[in-house]
């Protein structure tokens, strides 16, 4: 039997990922104190454009200015395996001094949790900084939809557009309703989703955030052309007090520990993180740099200029929801897969 290296399976990604598999038994770098002047690297896991790529790099023009020495920030994009390839380079060779940054896709905090045990990373173990603030996402409808609560789903069907990215909401709102509902895929994105709603093909789409919303389509829900079926967050949106919150339907204790699981992605919103094992005189500095930078004026102005609004979480309390979340039980992890599993 001829037997090919590993190296001829893999494509290059992939291999990185597999080899920091490995590199956790080897030594990380040691933690060292906050080197005052020396250029940060702050990365996305994405690549160029996109409200995280807007964030990373809005926030590395002014967090300079809060850090010891006002040294330069250099934005990278480091994209790859849904962020997965940035949150293994923080945890594995990031150098530990806070000199590297990046900006995590909010859906791998729980990837260890329900999608793979075996990443090279440890999400709880990261240093989190803070994110400027969390999302809401929603499911919406067409005003012209015959569903426009969440009882019509018994009665009668919604047909949803999507891309496929939306799947963890519609089946948590099937299986928490036992609602009638269809999902045409085949969209390439909210543009022509949203066409599919104007022209009568689809009744709704889901995984849209509340902020998006009110950002990019003020004038739908200005001209009430959408309603908001339900919401997505660990906590109601105070400017949604009569949308159901998804928690709302869960018939039981461990549902409810299961979905907190599910939906800690959106607590986390557009997250800042570090490095794990860093000193606490600098995740500490790096925290206190991250809030003050929030509060900058010039880039309030600029978030406002582009409808971003700002409310930013601490990275201590990210930091204890992603602990909690790792310190749940099996069987609410086990409870919290089945609720997103594929049909």
């Amino acid at each position: 039997m001829i037997r090919l290296p590993l190296r001829s399976f893999l494509p290059p990604l992939a291999l990185a990922i597999a080899l920091a598999c490995t590199s956790q038994t080897l030594a990380q770098p040691a933690a060292t104190p906050f080197p005052a002047g020396k250029p940060v690297s702050l990365h996305v896991g994405t690549d160029p454009g996109g409200t995280n790529d807007l964030l990373m790099r809005l926030v590395a023009k002014h967090i300079g200015k809060y850090l010891p020495g006002r040294p330069n920030v250099i934005p990278r994009n480091t994209p790859g395996a849904g962020g997965k390839r940035l949150a293994t380079f923080l945890y594995n060779t990031a150098a530990r001094d806070g000199t590297e940054l990046g900006v995590i896709q909010r859906s791998v905090a729980t990837d260890q949790l329900l999608v793979d045990p075996a990443l090279p990373f440890r999400m709880h173990e990261l240093t989190w900084v803070g994110t400027p603030t969390g999302t809401t996402d929603t499911c919406i409808v067409w005003h012209k939809a015959r569903v426009q609560s969440l009882a019509d789903l018994q009665t009668t069907e919604l047909v949803l557009a999507g891309t496929g990215n939306e799947t963890t909401q519609v089946l948590i709102l099937q299986r928490l309703t036992g609602g009638k509902i269809r999902v045409v895929l085949g969209y390439p994105g909210g543009a022509s989703m949203n066409v599919a709603l104007e022209r009568g093909e689809a009744d709704g789409r889901c995984a849209i955030s509340w902020e998006a919303l009110k950002s990019n389509y003020a004038e739908w829900l200005r001209n009430k052309k959408v309603k908001v079926l339900a919401q997505y967050a660990l906590a109601r949106n105070p400017e949604l007090p009569d949308v159901p919150l998804i928690s709302d339907l869960a018939k039981s204790a461990i549902d409810r520990d299961a979905l907190a699981v599910i939906l800690l992605p959106q607590a986390f919103g557009f997250p800042f993180a570090a490095p794990p094992g860093l000193l606490h005189e600098v995740s500490t500095l790096l925290r206190d740099a991250f809030m003050q930078t929030m509060r900058d004026p010039q880039l309030i102005e600029e978030a406002t200029r582009i409808k971003m609004e700002l409310k930013p979480v601490h990275g201590e309390e990210l930091q204890r929801l992603i602990r909690d979340a790792h310190a749940v039980s099996p069987d609410t992890i086990a409870r919290a897969r089945a609720l997103i599993a594929p049909n």
